[in-house]
């Protein structure tokens, strides 16, 4: 929503605006529409590619039910398509803190609407905005695997390969010839280097971070670090992420089941007129339904409350709907919400290692499912899919207690970084008097 036609008075708020008046989804600036779009365009590509992969490698040519070609059978199947999903998340992830990195507003900003009402115009509930608009959009693009697989079944696996192959290109449109107008961070150095001595020389003192701010070093070891206190506390902030990225491998390996064993198993279903890779459109279709209805009424009414976020031969193929739909409804919930918080919380200049970081955990997800693999076949995939699911009853609520403390800190971790101390001078924590503040999020952009 243009911001001009909405907004009378702009400008910083005062911390006691922050802490006393309504925080809202700031307007979002068109470029950052086309690096949505041209995410969902890349997103639309991968998934045409992928989706026919599965009956390609498994099936033989003389099969009638499924398509197939190179007969390889569902095990080989299984970790060739694992092994692709681990090496293309192991990739470096630029699209994720791109779009992001379009927003540039940092300070809370008060907002006079023509109304009258004055609200806070918040970086995070927008940054999680972005992320679900982001998730929804490329949800809408992978939405390309039911053209793919009825191009596979109906044509062959040459049409379906020439879609994403004409797709892509809108993608390439967008991010070369609209180059000039994206917002572009200058590299600040490689801060890698610092980043290990950080951790090194806390590990030295038994993984405090403290030990390794300037201070410290200066009076035990009496040496001087390029660093102040403020990169410390970046990289103890980052750190926090990392550990929430690392517990979602079990989820990511119970996801990775919908493009490989779920389609192998469809495949010995009653199909009907469905190619038995299709069915898997059912987590993107789910997400797109749910997600506005999570974005409109969930996360406002729980923010509002002050909560911050047999053999299958002769069944039909639609018997496996509530697999997907109800992982859907999980990624609604889980991937949106690590990627802005994995985001916000990495240092600035080491934001897309982070999100690199994050698409690792996905890449260890895809080789435990290449692990598992001697069980993918009937009848000990039954095993594998109890196992699976008792893995996730034990980590959900291991989860849950082991980072809900952080809940109660989100408002420090964000704080750090928005004071910018002067090159070489020491800079003592600034946000430990960070008050927290109640956030009241509404459903709509101002």
């Amino acid at each position: 929503m243009n911001t001009q036609e909405t907004e009378r008075e702009r400008r910083d708020a005062t911390e006691d605006e922050v802490n006393i008046l309504p925080h809202v989804v700031d307007s979002i600036p068109f470029i950052v529409w086309i690096a949505l779009v041209a995410g969902t365009s890349e997103r639309f590509t991968f998934y045409a590619v992928s989706a026919p992969w599965k009956n390609y490698i498994q099936n033989d040519r003389d099969s009638t039910a499924v398509p197939g070609v190179l007969g390889l059978g569902q095990r080989t199947a299984t970790n060739i398509s694992s092994a692709f999903f681990f090496f293309s998340f192991l990739a470096p992830a630029v699209r994720y803190p791109f779009g992001r990195d379009q927003y540039t507003t940092s300070a809370p900003q008060l907002v006079v609407t023509k109304r009258g009402e004055r609200v806070i115009a918040d970086r995070t509930l927008t940054l999680q905005y972005i992320y679900n608009i982001f998730y929804w959009l490329t949800n809408i693009g992978s939405l390309s695997l039911i053209a793919s697989t009825f191009l596979e079944k109906e044509v062959g696996f040459w049409a379906a390969y020439l879609l994403p192959l004409c797709s892509v290109r809108v993608s390439i449109h967008l991010l070369l010839f609209r180059q000039r107008s994206y917002v572009k961070i200058t590299p600040q150095g490689n801060v890698l280097p610092q980043a290990a001595k950080v951790l090194a020389y806390s590990a030295r003192e038994r993984f405090r971070l403290e030990a390794a701010k300037p201070a410290f070093q200066a009076e035990k070891y009496g040496r001087s670090v390029p660093w102040v206190n403020q990169f410390v506390s970046e990289i103890k902030r980052g750190l926090v992420a990392c550990k929430v990225m690392a517990c979602f491998v079990p989820f990511y390996l119970c996801m990775n089941q919908i493009t490989n064993n779920l389609v192998s198993q469809a495949g010995q279903m009653q199909l009907g007129a469905i190619p038995n890779d299709t069915i898997q459109a059912l987590t993107p279709i789910a997400y797109v339904l749910l997600g506005p209805i999570i974005q409109k009424l969930l996360y406002p009414g729980l923010q509002n409350q002050g909560i911050a976020f047999g053999t299958p031969n002769n069944i039909s193929v639609w018997a496996q709907a509530p697999v997907y739909f109800l992982p859907a409804f999980a990624e609604t919930l889980g991937f949106t919400t690590l990627s802005e918080y994995s985001y916000s919380k990495a240092p600035k200049d080491m934001r897309s290692l982070v999100q690199a970081l994050r698409q690792v955990t996905v890449g260890v997800g895809s080789a435990l499912g290449i692990a598992l693999s001697a069980v993918a076949v009937d009848p000990k995939v039954m095993y594998m899919y109890t196992g699976l699911a008792a893995t996730m009853i034990v980590v959900a609520p291991g989860f849950w207690a082991a980072f809900r403390r952080y809940d109660r800190i989100d408002d420090e971790l964000n704080g750090i970084g928005l004071i910018q101390p002067d090159e070489r001078d020491e800079m003592e924590e600034t946000t430990s008097n960070t008050r927290p503040r109640e956030a009241y999020f509404q459903g709509h952009s101002i």
